[in-house]
């Protein structure tokens, strides 16, 4: 997203409030809409900000928001630093409440976006005369694709939501009062606003222009919203025929991603070093301070090795993250057969496939011309998980390689730049083979989720019935999509976080030196002993009070709460 990372760049350095208070603070309607197409471009930019904002790695949100943190594939070694709250909500029983959503929350922040996003659909109606029809028709697409974004992570979190529209919903108090849609119907509504968008997207954009939405990213985001909508008809019981058209509208949509542009590339490791990568459908841009000030965000600190803190003259490393044994055992041998300790053991990270090596750090691998020792007392150390503090080193004897570069110097003096990808072809392949299961066509669905592992050169997997397949398709979507932001949402959208976080532990993979040049591999409890908390109240949190307090007509609060 490199051209939208430098408007948004260049407007902070104009008027800070183009970002922070947003670009209706900064411009009046009159100037946006006085015909100069670059202004009115500039404002549209200045909407992409929801995007970056809600790029897990970004900073701040990157200190309580990378929510694979808060199920059981990564494991944070802070309680309360560096403003992380993953264990402190996965562990204490009243973080969240029915009058905060904590982390979570998010309701006021997005409809202030969505208000934007229709003041600009409204007004477009009124100044349509005095811009091209080509280009104007082109940035309504842009808003109602970033409407549609900015309702999606809206109704992920509190199921159904109040809609507003540009006719109805941008102010006056008529309007105030309003129900709730049903969840299934808040997703229809994300469906409409991506279609719609898709329709007058362009295929792609031209050099400087790379980033912006596109045809495949709407229909990208359509196979997503669909499978959430037809997960919310299902969990409510909702009749056969709409769940399973919800599941066919997923097919049909990631069929579409697919004619205009979507595709998978051989070698799985390059889509997280290559931003321009045909699997990248759509990206943020970072940038170091000293090239684009307030656009860089703080992977490299919390991600690298702790030996990488000596490496690059004492650059602080406060190494929180772990992928735990959950995650690194999830991944097969690379012929197909699955990782075992009673059999690999004596070799745990040799043979493994390659989305292993390109999302896995471990003892003993090559790591800017040094082997990682993530041993107690080795240079990148292994930490003890506390309820105080940092362990300032894995506690899990693993590191997340994805969202940091290696070789990269600027980090330490100038923030990190890696690139984050909000959407990417294999996820579109993984949500049309699970709505293909769903809609009962297992091999379809094998066809399809084997496309992804063929990729990595992994045999065919098999299944005889949707359980198997589902079964499959979970670990698939573990180990492809690791560290990308889904696991959270996957186990709250099938209703299977309480049996999978409540009540349970994340483990680590502790090396011992055996004093022969080799080492010995502990499994270990890398939560010390606490247990993990999900309530079923958490599938939806609580609408927050003031809203339930204010709009009169909003209904019933979310069970539970």
């Amino acid at each position: 997203m490199k051209k939208i990372a430098l408007a948004l760049s260049l407007l902070a350095a104009v008027s800070c409030s183009w970002i922070d208070l947003g670009p209706t603070n900064a411009l009046s309607p009159s100037q946006i809409w006085s015909g100069d197409e670059t202004v009115l471009d500039g404002y549209v930019y200045g909407l992409y900000a929801c995007v970056r904002d809600k790029a897990e790695i970004f900073t701040p949100a990157a200190r309580n928001m990378f929510t694979d943190a808060y199920s059981d594939l990564v494991k944070s070694g802070s309680w309360d630093q560096y403003g992380h709250t993953y264990n402190s909500i996965l562990m204490e029983p009243n973080i969240i409440t029915s009058d905060n959503a904590s982390v979570f929350e998010i309701w006021d922040d997005s409809y202030v976006r969505i208000k934007r996003e229709n003041e600009f659909l409204r007004d477009s109606k009124t100044y349509e005369g005095n811009f091209s029809p080509e280009f104007l028709k082109t940035r309504i697409a842009e808003v109602r694709f970033l409407r549609a974004f900015s309702y999606y992570y809206l109704i992920r979190v509190y199921a159904g939501v109040v809609i507003r529209d540009e006719l109805g919903g941008v102010d006056g108090p008529s309007e105030n009062d309003k129900p709730r849609s049903s969840e299934a119907d808040s997703w229809s509504w994300v469906m409409w606003n991506l279609r719609a968008a898709a329709e007058d997207l362009p295929e792609a954009w031209d050099g400087a222009e790379y980033g912006r939405a596109t045809k495949a990213a709407a229909y990208g985001y359509l196979s997503r919203a669909a499978l959430y909508k037809a997960c919310a008809l299902k969990n409510s019981a909702a009749p056969a025929d709409s769940v399973r058209k919800a599941y066919l509208d997923v097919i049909e949509a990631a069929d579409a991603c697919k004619a205009h542009g979507g595709d998978l590339v051989a070698d799985y490791a390059s889509v997280f070093s290559n931003q321009v990568s045909a699997e990248n459908l759509f990206t943020v841009s970072f940038f170091s301070n000293t090239e684009s000030p307030n656009l860089s965000h703080e992977a490299d600190r919390h991600f690298r090795p702790k030996g990488d803190q000596a490496t690059h003259g004492g650059a602080t490393v406060s190494s929180t993250y772990g992928p735990t044994e959950e995650l690194a055992g999830a991944f097969e041998m690379a012929d197909g057969t699955p990782f075992d300790w009673a059999v690999h053991g004596a070799s745990p990270f040799t043979g493994r496939e390659p989305r292993f090596y390109a999302t896995i750090l471990y003892n003993g691998a090559s790591w800017e011309g040094r082997k990682l020792e993530c041993y107690p007392g080795g240079a990148d150390g292994f930490g003890t998980f506390q309820r105080s503090g940092c362990a300032e080193a894995s506690v899990t004897g693993y590191y997340l390689r994805k969202w940091i570069t290696e070789y990269d110097e600027r980090w330490a003096s100038s923030g990190s730049s890696h690139y984050w990808i909000a959407l990417r072809y294999a996820e579109v392949l993984l949500n049309k083979a699970e709505a293909e299961a769903q809609s009962g066509s297992i091999p379809d669905a094998l066809t399809t989720l084997n496309l992804v592992r063929s990729r990595v050169g992994l045999p065919d997997a098999t299944a005889s019935s949707l359980e198997e397949f589902m079964k499959v398709l979970e670990h698939e979507r573990i180990v492809e999509l690791a560290g990308e932001g889904f696991r959270y949402w996957d186990l709250r959208r099938w209703r299977r976080a309480v049996d999978v976080i409540n009540g349970s532990n994340v483990h680590g993979c502790k090396p011992s030196p055996d004093g022969s040049g080799g080492f010995t591999y502990e499994i270990i409890d890398a939560d010390n002993g606490n247990v993990r908390i999900f309530k079923p109240q958490y599938y939806a949190f609580a609408i927050p009070i003031t809203e339930m307090s204010v709009n009169l007509s909003i209904g019933e609060q979310n069970p539970g709460w």
